[in-house]
């Protein structure tokens, strides 16, 4: 829409929100106006500046700007850019759009580029990528979360539209009720782009009244009414699908999983959760759910949507209907737990120059003896599929030695909004 171009934040004083990243003494603008970094990856929902910032970053250093979508963009086109920085002799500023989605050649190929002197990488992700960069190349980068535009942003961004709008309508003033704006505000969900497009489409279907132009605020939102989630029911639809794959309902985990596609969520992050499922639900009662849950996650990356939702069913109707154990997962919070408050030893027999340790080989396979300096059990498995066959061999071989079949603790979460915490189970 026109609109988008013609308020495009020219820049840095010129974007609406992020005044934590674009403050005049903030760390990132003194940072990105010094050029002082080699690679900077913006993470945050859509339509809240990344692209935009980039560019701005781009044209206040005056260097060569590339910009690509990691979706589509290959190895061919970075060896283009490399090829066209050598040859102008000057460093680069690469935009890669879902920087998430490039492969470890490509994501190589940037470090080359980086540690070469050929360009300075911006990254920019709806989900932090972190855990899908090289570790080479996450050295390199310092991450920056942009923030959802609150309704003062949004404020802030209509006072420029009014001036826009008069000017381009001839109007004496533009109106929009306080409700509508609360409307507009809701379908936004802090996103600028969407809140231009709908004001744009609100200024087509307003009115005048006396050279005034009112806006068409709720005829817009009639038509553009999609099925995006705000905030909250992003981390609902999440936690209901985990919940009904360790429920063990199939019906549910498929449906929340749709849904969340439905709304815009981009794959990968729906398959973040499926893997850490795939332990902390599952774990020893089926171990192959993750190989499979894997496997099933580079199909889906090699077919790619729409028909990877087939693969992304299947892999969702499979974990639900597996047997469930999270014995291995609280084993992980158990450790923890007591590490806080001890420090073990290495027993001597099992030092390097330490005597006395029996190899199990010379005594059919196993031996009692002390691997851990405590007879803490960490590990309690329960009696749920396979791991009935795990626990039923670990209490024939220690026997008395350690106290299998007590009720594993309760303590710790795989929290639903994509981090580790430590709290009561839910």
């Amino acid at each position: 829409m026109k609109i988008l171009e013609e308020l495009r934040p020219r820049a840095f004083d010129d974007i609406a929100g992020q005044k934590h990243l674009i403050g005049v003494d903030s760390v990132f603008r003194k940072m990105v106006e010094d050029g002082g970094f080699d690679s900077v990856v913006l993470v945050g929902p859509p339509g809240t500046g990344k692209t935009t910032l980039a560019e701005i970053i781009g044209k206040h250093l005056n260097m060569p700007y590339f910009s690509l979508h990691a979706a589509t963009a290959g190895s061919g086109d970075l060896k283009q850019i490399m090829e066209s920085a050598r040859h102008a002799g000057k460093t680069v500023l690469v935009f890669v759009d879902e920087l998430h989605r490039f492969n470890k050649t490509q994501q190589v190929l940037l470090l080359n580029m980086i540690d070469s002197g050929l360009a300075k990488l911006i990254g920019a992700s709806t989900e932090n990528p972190y855990h899908n960069l090289i570790q080479p190349l996450r050295s390199r980068s310092f991450v920056f979360r942009l923030e959802r535009l609150e309704k003062p942003d949004l404020k802030e961004l209509f006072e420029k539209v009014k001036l826009y709008f008069k000017e381009r309508y001839k109007a004496d003033d533009v109106v929009c009720t306080d409700d509508e704006f609360d409307r507009l505000v809701k379908a936004s969900d802090g996103d600028g782009r969407r809140f231009l497009s709908v004001l744009e489409l609100s200024a087509v279907n307003g009115s005048f009244k006396d050279d005034v132009l009112h806006l068409g605020v709720s005829k817009a939102l009639e038509h553009t009414t999609d099925s995006r989630y705000n905030a909250d029911e992003h981390y609902d639809m999440l936690s209901a699908m985990i919940k009904s794959i360790r429920g063990t309902d199939p019906d549910a985990a498929a449906l929340w999983c749709f849904r969340l596609l439905e709304c815009g969520m981009e794959p990968e992050a729906i398959f973040r959760r499926l893997l850490i499922s795939a332990s902390e639900d599952i774990g020893n009662a089926f171990p192959d759910a993750l190989v499979f849950a894997q496997s099933a996650y580079s199909a889906f990356q090699a077919v790619g949507r729409p028909e990877g939702d087939i693969i992304l069913a299947h892999v969702i109707t499979y974990l639900a209907s597996c047997p469930k154990s999270n014995r291995s997962y609280k084993a992980m919070w158990a450790v923890k737990e007591y590490l806080e408050n001890n420090t073990p030893n290495v027993p001597y027999p099992l030092r390097t120059e330490g005597k006395g340790y029996h190899y199990p080989f010379d005594h059919g396979g196993f031996v009692v003896q002390d691997y851990s300096g405590t007879d803490e059990v960490f590990y309690d498995p329960s009696d749920a599929g396979f791991e009935m066959k795990i626990s039923e061999r670990l209490k024939r071989l220690w026997g008395k030695e350690k106290t299998y079949g007590k009720k594993a603790g309760e303590k710790g979460c795989s929290c639903d909004k994509g981090y580790s915490c430590k709290i009561s189970d839910k």
